[in-house]
């Protein structure tokens, strides 16, 4: 008996057979084992398609399986009506309407510039402090906007700027006294100086010349819808300080759009790292070899190229309206339509040049264009007609607006992933510092020499030729897997 159960217990024990049938145990055994199989696949699917699943607005979407790894596409519910973006494109948007609400501040100040003026009975020394008190908190903003987008998120990041820039734009809707105007100004700097990087880095990481484009021409609509509503509130006698209601509520708005649209945003060096093939991670310790010298060469350029790009661009923006009025005679509300001359032409170049067909090479291209701007501003120079000034305004405008997004890809281009974000807000920042200084500078100028502000033409010819100048030591782009 004994030997015969030690010989059922062996049989029992082989996987089949040699008749080819199995034991009661071996089929009890197998179906717990597909029954695990099945469960332990069950879970590993589910597990995958939750994590594939993306939510905007609780509607979740699958991945398809045809795609490509790295492209997902986003719910989102409007009403009743589900859409379906791809990711690129929800996240651009979103990114436009912030550039919109900057570029409305960033003409707003100039066009206001003669009413504070008159408002508060100010030299040409003092009003130019406006300049420097906006672009001081915005200077600020950008050099802390990676540190910080960083250890907030994004999300949270953009939802920060939100509040600064509705916050700042409140206290300046009342008129207080001119040092209140200052602090609500740099308030409204910080929040246009987070939204501007931050929103920025999100588009570089795209590698798309032309999205940056798309991005600085929603920026241009918005810096040419201001001088249009602050000269109609100047026509209809309407106070200066009332138009700052509308920087306040596309704020409000932008607050919960950015909380909607950026709530699955992640920064893509930190998504991808979690994907890192050893090749991948190999090809990186590779790259890391190359000297920092070629990696800085390109962001120290476009540092330089930044500042002279946006010193030209507020330079003429927030003087122009005051050479108008003095100079060339124009209208109080006439003047600020032609201000919008300049922005719809800043405009209309950003979007002729993201078109898919048109490309501007990096040092032949910019050059061309900025001699272009040169001779534009020459015409407005020598114009006597008051008639002749709205299309060599807008002519100059078509040719400076492509200079600063060519910039900002030249740089993102040419630094690795990881780095972008860092070399964006840097950028940007040292941009501001032309902002800040180009203004300042040219209205402490016209304030102690004879011909006033007759100079602006020739000072923005000056800027643009060094800047044609430092598009030549650009260094030729890195090809990178």
């Amino acid at each position: 008996m004994t030997q015969i159960a030690t010989s059922q217990i062996e049989l029992d024990e082989l996987p089949a057979l040699e008749r080819g049938r199995r034991s009661l145990e071996q089929i009890k055994n197998i179906d717990s084992t597909k029954a695990n199989l099945a469960t332990d696949n069950e879970i590993f699917t589910e597990t995958r398609s939750t994590r594939s699943r993306i939510f905007v607005d609780a509607i979740p979407i699958e991945e398809s399986a045809d795609s490509e790894p790295h492209t997902r596409r986003l719910g989102l519910r409007i009403g009743s009506i589900s859409v379906e973006v791809e990711e690129k494109v929800l996240y651009l948007l979103g990114s436009c309407m912030g550039v919109f609400t900057i570029g409305l501040n960033d003409t707003a100040t100039g066009a206001n510039l003669p009413s504070i003026q008159k408002h508060y009975n100010l030299s040409y020394e003092v009003v130019s402090l406006v300049f420097l008190a906006g672009f001081g908190g915005y200077l600020v903003a950008c050099m802390l906007n990676s540190v910080l987008q960083n250890a907030i998120g994004t999300r949270w990041m953009l939802l920060t700027a939100g509040l600064l820039y509705a916050g700042g734009s409140l206290l300046i809707a009342f008129a207080p006294p001119f040092p209140l105007v200052m602090i609500g100004l740099i308030i409204m700097g910080f929040g246009g100086g987070f939204y501007e990087a931050c929103l920025t880095s999100i588009v570089a990481h795209f590698e798309n010349s032309r999205f940056m484009n798309i991005l600085y021409s929603f920026f241009g609509i918005g810096a040419l819808s201001a001088p249009f509503i602050i000269g109609g509130f100047a026509k209809a006698a309407i106070p200066w300080n009332l138009y700052y209601w509308f920087p306040f509520s596309l704020g409000v708005i932008l607050i919960a759009a950015h909380f909607m649209l950026f709530k699955q945003y992640v920064i893509p060096a930190e998504a991808e790292t979690e994907h890192h093939t050893l090749r991948a991670r190999f090809t990186q310790l590779t790259q890391m070899r190359i000297t920092w010298q070629v990696k800085l060469l390109p962001t120290t350029i476009g540092m330089v190229l930044i500042m002279l790009s946006f010193a030209i661009t507020l330079t003429l923006s927030n003087w122009l309206t005051s050479y108008l009025i003095e100079v060339k005679g124009a209208g109080v509300d006439i003047s600020r339509y032609q201000l919008s001359m300049l922005w719809t032409g800043i405009t209309a170049g950003r979007m002729f040049f993201s078109l898919p067909y048109i490309r501007v090479r990096d040092r032949v291209g910019n050059a061309l264009l900025l001699v272009l701007l040169c001779g534009a501003i020459a015409a407005l120079w020598a114009a006597k007609a008051n008639a002749s000034n709205w299309a060599v305004i807008a002519t100059a405008g078509f040719f400076l607006g492509p200079n600063t997004p060519a910039i900002l890809s030249i740089v993102s281009i040419r630094v690795p992933p990881r780095l972008k974000g860092a070399a964006v807000s840097i950028t940007i920042g040292s941009g501001l510092i032309g902002a800040a200084l180009g203004p300042l500078l040219f209205g402490v100028a016209v304030g102690k020499i004879v011909p006033g502000l007759e100079v602006l033409p020739p000072v923005i010819i000056v800027l643009s030729t060094l800047s044609a100048l430092t598009f030549w030591t650009i260094p030729p782009r890195e090809k990178r897997d």
